[in-house]
C-alpha cells in the first residue's frame, strides 16, 4: 500500500477511506469548550401578593345532642311530661278503655313507660 495508507488490525483501506482516516488532517482544529448553562433554582409556587388566600374549610358541625328529659316537678313521675303523680296508682289515656283510677291526655314519654301510655314507642303517649 502506498500514499500513507496502513492496514490496521484487519481494517481495509476502503473502511479507512470511508471514515476519512486515510489522510492525516491538514491542521489540527482547536476544540471549543461548551459554554456552561445556568440551571435556574427551584422556585416555590407561591400566590401573587394580590391573590387572596384560599378560604379555610368550614369546621364540621357536630350532630345535635338529644334534649334531656325536663326535671319533673316535685312528686311527678320523671318519665312523662306534665305531672303524672308518683304513688297515685295507674294512669290510662283519657277517653280510652283503661280502668284508671287516673287519666291523662297526650304526654311525652322519656325512657321507660311504666303506665304503658306509648304503645307504639314513638315517644308520645295518649296520641
Amino acid at each position: 500500500m502506498s500514499g500513507g495508507l496502513k492496514v490496521l488490525g484487519g481494517i481495509g483501506a476502503a473502511t479507512l477511506l470511508a471514515f476519512d482516516l486515510a489522510t492525516p488532517p491538514a491542521a489540527t482544529t482547536p476544540v471549543s469548550t461548551p459554554t456552561p448553562v445556568e440551571i435556574p433554582a427551584v422556585v416555590e409556587n407561591k400566590p401573587a401578593a394580590d391573590t387572596p388566600a384560599p378560604a379555610s374549610l368550614p369546621k364540621p358541625v357536630p350532630p345535635p345532642k338529644p334534649a334531656p328529659a325536663p326535671k319533673p316537678a316535685v312528686n311527678c313521675h320523671p318519665s312523662y311530661s306534665g305531672c303524672l303523680k308518683v304513688g297515685a296508682g295507674d294512669y290510662d289515656c283519657a277517653g280510652g278503655s283503661g280502668n284508671g283510677p287516673n287519666y291523662t291526655g297526650r304526654v311525652e314519654v322519656y325512657g321507660s313507660d311504666p303506665f304503658d301510655l306509648d304503645r307504639d314507642n314513638d315517644g308520645l303517649g295518649c296520641e
